[in-house]
């Protein structure tokens, strides 16, 4: 099974930190909200003194200073959380991965997880080394994760669809085999995921039970991990 990258510094993009984007245009609108209402109070209290229409003028100045504060607010959230480019960081863990040593590609690409989290070939790869010292809970974990954060992606939907064929049915399988031909139609192993679809069709209509004969024993080779990002 093939999970080694090609060992080119090409660059890769580590997606959108939505959660931190949120973060900042959620404390903004949370700041023109109370704006809003302290504004008002402010505004209704002073309605028909002497002194109402210089803090109508105070508060239209201020209202354009915190537009512009939250503009430039929003924007170095923005800054923060869009996509990055950084070199190549799997070679370590790729030149494990070809001698065998497992293991050791495991921590190293959890390192690399932790350094970026977003990045969908990182857990794309700790997955399949996970896999291959059959961590299959954990292995589907950071599969999913690489679909989350780069869905565009094929190899991660046939790795996960393989795994749960192996572990479940083929109904199991099935929209992960399906999905990834959607995305890469002319993979070299198309024929096995399309029997695999169909018999998945065939248990969802009642038509074929789950496990019965003609089911392989053993899934073919996962696909390659050199994807780029």
């Amino acid at each position: 099974m093939e999970i080694q990258g090609s060992a080119d510094r090409h660059a890769l993009l580590e997606g959108m930190n939505l959660s931190l984007l949120g973060l900042g245009v959620g404390t903004a609108f949370l700041a023109i909200l109370l704006a809003a209402v302290g504004t008002g109070i402010i505004v209704r209290k002073a309605r028909g003194t002497a002194s109402e229409e210089k803090i109508k003028k105070w508060a239209r100045i201020g209202w354009v200073a915190l537009v512009v504060y939250l503009v430039a607010y929003v924007g170095y959230f923005f800054h923060l959380s869009s996509p990055r480019q950084v070199p190549y960081p799997f070679v370590p863990g790729d030149q494990m991965v070809a001698k065998g040593d497992y293991n050791g590609a495991i921590h190293f690409y959890e390192g690399v997880v932790r350094k970026y989290p977003h990045m969908a070939l990182a857990h794309f790869k700790l997955g399949m080394a996970l896999r291959m010292v059959k961590a299959i809970g954990p292995s589907i974990k950071e599969l999913k994760k690489a679909i989350q954060y780069d869905p565009d992606q094929p190899e991660p939907y046939f790795a996960l669809g393989s795994i749960l064929w192996t572990q479940g049915t083929s109904l199991d399988a099935m929209p992960y085999f399906r999905k990834g031909l959607e995305l890469d139609p002319q993979n070299r192993q198309r024929v096995f995921f399309e029997k695999i679809i169909k018999r998945g069709e065939l248990e969802k209509k009642g038509l074929l039970k789950p496990g019965s004969d003609a089911r392989p024993h053993l899934s073919p080779p996962a696909p390659s991990g050199s994807g780029s990002p």
